[in-house]
Formats: C-alpha cells, sequence, structure tokens
C-alpha cells in the first residue's frame, strides 16, 4: 500500500512537470527555439538557417583570340611615271617626311622647252580666239574664221596643260606624310616609267586585318575594344577599336574578315608584323549568383527564391559561366530576388526564408562578369 502511494504520488509529480515544460516551450515568442534546435515559425512551422543574397545583373561577354597581321594606315609603292635620268634623290630610308616633300627629281630640259613654247602661244591664241569672236559680232568675219580661232586656243590650252603634266611628271612629290623605305635608285641612273622608287607608310596608326568563325560573327562589332600584342607574347599591349567587317563570310575558309585600327604614336606596331588579338563582345544580359546557391536534381539546376510572401519558391536555372564563386545563369530568377546562398539543402518548398539584408551577407554578391573564349 505504501509503495502503490509512493507509485501514484511520483506519476503526479511528473505530469505536473511535463505540463509545465510543455506551457513554457507554446510560451516562447513565434521563430525561437532551444539552444541547439531548429527555428519555427508561427503555428510551428519549420524555418531552415540559411544565408541568403541578391542575386545581381551581369552580362556575358564573348572573348575572341586570333592571330592577325598589321599594316600601315596608309601605305603606298612609289613608282616613276616619266623616262630619264635621275638628277636629284632626296629618300632616306625610315625618314619621316612630310606631303608634298620633293622625294626624286628626273631631268626636264626638253620637258621645260617644251612648256615655255606652249606658254608662249597661249596668250596669242586666246586674242585670236577673242577678236573673231569680236569681228563675228560685227559680222565683219564669219562663223567658220571665229569657230577656227576657237578651236586653235583650245587645242593651244591643251598643249600648255600637257607640257605642265609632263614637267610634274618628273618630279616625284610624298602623296601623304610618312615614312619613307629604302631606295637603290642614285644619282645618275636611268629611270623608266613605271620603275619602283620606294615605299611609302603612314604609321601614325596601324591596321591589324584578322579573321573570326562564322559562329562568333555576331559577337564583332563596328567601335568594339581590341587589344594587340606581338604575337610571341612579348612587348606592351595596344588598344584599337574595330573599324571594318567585311559583308559577307570567306566561303573557302568560313571566316568573316575584320580590320581594327590602332594609334601608334610612338612607332611600336610596325607593319608586316603579326600580333595575337584579343576582343571581348558587349555581352547579352544575365545574373550571377553564388556558387553555393546552385542546387541539382533530375529536371536540372535551381535555386531556392524567396518570393513575395517570404515562402521558398524552386527557380530553375540554366548554367552559363561558371567563375571563382560566382555562376552566370538564366532562367526563372531576375536581378534583385533574394535567394538562398548557403544552407539550400535544407530548405523545402514553402518554408519560411529570411529577407537578404537579415542575412549574414546582407550586402549582396559584387561581381565581374567573366567572359568566354572562342
Amino acid at each position: 500500500m505504501k509503495a502503490s502511494r509512493m507509485l501514484a504520488a511520483g506519476l503526479a509529480i511528473g505530469l505536473a512537470v511535463g505540463a509545465a515544460a510543455t506551457g513554457i516551450v507554446l510560451s516562447l515568442p513565434s521563430g525561437e527555439a532551444g539552444r541547439d534546435g531548429p527555428a519555427r515559425g508561427a503555428r510551428g512551422e519549420y524555418a531552415p538557417a540559411v544565408a541568403m543574397a541578391l542575386a545581381e545583373p551581369a552580362a556575358l561577354g564573348r572573348t575572341i583570340d586570333v592571330i592577325g597581321e598589321a599594316r600601315a594606315l596608309k601605305s603606298v609603292s612609289i613608282t616613276s611615271e616619266a623616262t630619264g635620268l635621275v638628277e636629284e634623290v632626296n629618300i632616306a630610308p625610315g625618314k619621316r617626311v612630310s606631303k608634298g616633300d620633293i622625294l626624286l627629281r628626273v631631268d626636264d630640259d626638253q620637258q621645260q622647252v617644251a612648256l615655255a613654247r606652249a606658254r608662249a602661244e597661249y596668250p596669242i591664241a586666246q586674242a585670236n580666239a577673242a577678236r573673231f569672236r569680236n569681228l563675228l559680232e560685227d559680222k565683219s568675219a564669219s562663223a567658220q574664221e571665229a569657230e577656227e580661232a576657237l578651236n586653235n586656243f583650245n587645242a593651244v590650252t591643251a598643249d600648255l596643260r600637257a607640257a605642265e603634266v609632263a614637267v610634274e611628271q618628273r618630279t616625284i612629290q610624298a602623296p601623304f606624310d610618312g615614312i619613307s623605305g629604302i631606295t637603290d635608285i642614285e644619282v645618275g641612273d636611268y629611270l623608266r616609267a613605271g620603275d619602283a622608287v620606294t615605299t611609302l607608310d603612314d604609321t601614325s596608326s596601324i591596321v591589324i586585318e584578322f579573321a573570326v568563325p562564322q559562329e562568333a560573327a555576331r559577337y564583332i562589332a563596328i567601335d568594339q575594344p581590341v587589344s594587340s600584342r606581338l604575337a610571341s607574347g612579348s612587348g606592351l599591349a595596344y588598344e584599337g577599336v574595330v573599324t571594318g567587317i567585311d559583308s559577307r563570310v570567306d566561303s573557302a575558309s568560313r571566316t568573316l574578315r575584320v580590320e581594327a585600327t590602332f594609334p601608334n604614336p610612338d612607332g611600336g606596331l610596325i607593319p608586316g608584323a603579326v600580333f595575337a588579338i584579343t576582343t571581348t563582345s558587349e555581352g547579352e544580359a544575365v545574373v550571377a549568383v553564388p556558387g553555393l546557391a546552385i542546387q541539382w536534381d533530375r529536371a536540372g539546376a535551381y535555386v531556392w527564391k524567396r518570393g513575395d510572401d517570404g515562402r521558398a519558391q524552386r527557380a530553375a536555372v540554366v548554367l552559363l559561366q561558371r567563375t571563382e564563386g560566382i555562376v552566370l545563369v538564366e532562367g526563372e530568377i531576375a536581378p534583385g530576388d533574394a535567394i538562398v546562398s548557403e544552407g539550400a539543402d535544407r530548405v523545402r518548398v514553402g518554408v519560411r526564408l529570411p529577407p537578404a539584408r537579415d542575412a549574414n551577407n546582407a550586402a549582396g554578391v559584387d561581381i565581374a562578369a567573366d567572359s568566354m573564349h572562342e
């Protein structure tokens, strides 16, 4: 009897203590729990411990690495239009010349004689044409005589212009500012029409021509930045822009011809040299998320997104580019969406998620999207 009464008393005490403990737990504020237990939201719902981040806007650029060959902005091979003995040479290889500078002279004695004769005949023919025109108006000369005088004046004018051109052709001038090339012509040499005299290159800017695969053609645009460096990898990098794109893809190589222009004030870019070219397109708008936010199942990749009601939603994404700690994606998320950046394996559809501003990395993700290489 005594033992039974003690057992009943112990049972009553245990029930009282349990009821008191239950009352304490139920009286805790919504979302609170014991030191080691998970948080629970209203009505005792599960709220996982996670870190949140904001999806950031990014651009997915395409980088193209190719080889190109340089040429001068303007480049000509200067040839002689006249035949005769060379009497003056002012060509120094590598020397900078200005437009109009005299590079070479050919003997022009005979041409000067012809020019002097044409200049002497010109005013006489001009006066005769004017005189017969006046006589025709006074009916003192026939129309035929006036026409013959006019035709003679026109012929003399043509002879004068031909003599002037003949003299001009005996002097070779620089057609533009540039650097003259090597020549083997010396004073006293006999020069024939069509003989090469020297080369002239305007290297104030350099044009580098390169070709890109037809698949990459849509990633090239006028004024797109381009970087160049000697193909050996040595030397400085030069910055330029795309200035020319061919209108069609080459049917044999299936490549598109492109030209980029580079300022060359120090002359470091040399025509004919081979350069490594790198250019990156502006890129398409995408979304950047932390790498740990990406989850996988049979349907593919996804992230947990905080909906307008504060609850977890599954958002399918397609991975476009993975960089260190950051993934560029497109899909069912947009810049500014709050996503689970850590602890995503604890999340289930519909559970409450904290806002990103309350998370450990409340500032979100600051990224610079790397570009893809061709």
